[in-house]
């Protein structure tokens, strides 16, 4: 008995050194793609952008935002670090990570809009297999409880990988130098929409209810708090969306009242580029309703651009 209690630790123990071992594997194979999904997190980890200003928000905080455009009018280095389809809830979580390797900001452009007062969890949701290379980091294990990950997520080697077939995959032959994967790389995390204008989605909606969650909200109230002990000017920024869209939605006025409020909180400014911006009643512009193409992009990253040079010269911030 107590021969076979040994081998059946011994057993386990070896097991458990080899998905130990593959999860290591998967996770750093992950990391080495040029793909947009887990770039940045590559980046982050590496601990060399240290930017000036970092580019918070949804897919439109990555997508509405060019950092060279902005840094070549500005004076600045900027990187974006948007989350595409998460609230602030998660977005957070990836400015925590983005700190545990980098020096914190001047500024931080905190693209907001009529979801970003939900509140979401990271696990089996949009583009979630991003997060599972990151996890090992134990000072970054209570960001990861909060959004939904659990013990097991965290301390059972390959658990979190389960029903993720294709990306253990990729991550298996891209660690083998097998292959080398290749998926809309992202540019100092910066990477477009792309398309021809396509409102079949928004055709089929008959109202859209802009978010107004109070554990969102009380939880974006506490992001600002945090990034004002941080010393860190945070600017609110919603950026143009098809204005066929802005007329199907309820609660507008709320959260742009909510935004202009906060904004007055912390002796910031709250931006909203689809009131009296042309750019957002042009179908031209927009490849679905929230996503502006590249050459409107392009052009929005410039008028962007020039008004918070504008602002950062009136203030001093960059002296």
């Amino acid at each position: 008995m107590k021969r076979f209690i040994i081998k059946a630790i011994a057993f386990f123990t070896i097991l458990l050194g080899l998905a130990w071992g593959l999860d290591y594997i998967i996770s750093k194979g992950l990391l080495e793609m040029e793909d947009h999904r887990f770039m940045s997190w590559s980046e982050m980890q590496k601990g060399d952008i240290n930017a000036d200003i970092v580019i918070m928000g949804n897919s439109r905080g990555f997508s509405h935002f060019e950092p060279w455009t902005i840094d070549s009018i500005c004076n600045t280095t900027s990187y974006c670090l948007g989350l595409g389809g998460y609230s602030i809830t998660v977005q957070d979580l990836k400015y925590h990570y983005y700190r545990l390797y980098n020096k914190k900001p001047k500024y931080i452009i905190q693209q907001v809009d009529y979801y970003t007062l939900r509140n979401d969890s990271a696990p089996h949701q949009h583009e979630s297999e991003q997060y599972l290379p990151m996890i090992y980091d134990s000072r970054i294990h209570d960001e990861f409880l909060r959004v939904g990950y659990t013990n097991l997520d965290i301390y059972c080697p390959l658990y979190r990988y389960w029903g993720y077939q294709m990306v253990i995959k990729n991550g298996l032959l891209e660690f083998l130098g097998v292959k080398h994967y290749v998926r809309d790389p992202s540019r100092r995390g910066h990477h477009y929409e792309k398309g021809e204008w396509d409102g079949s989605e928004l055709a089929r909606m008959d109202t859209i209810h802009a978010q107004f969650n109070l554990k969102g909200k009380a939880y974006f109230e506490q992001y600002m708090r945090e990034r004002a002990e941080e010393g860190i000017k945070v600017i609110l920024v919603n950026s143009p969306t098809y204005i066929g869209a802005n007329n199907k939605t309820t609660g507008l006025d709320k959260v742009n009242t909510y935004f202009d409020s906060i904004a007055s909180v912390y002796n910031t400014v709250y931006w909203n580029y689809n009131e009296g911006y042309e750019m957002c009643n042009d179908t031209a512009n927009f490849c679905v309703s929230v996503h502006m193409n590249p050459q409107a992009t392009h052009q929005f990253s410039i008028d962007f651009a020039n008004d918070l040079k504008a602002y950062i010269d009136s203030v001093s911030i960059f002296e």
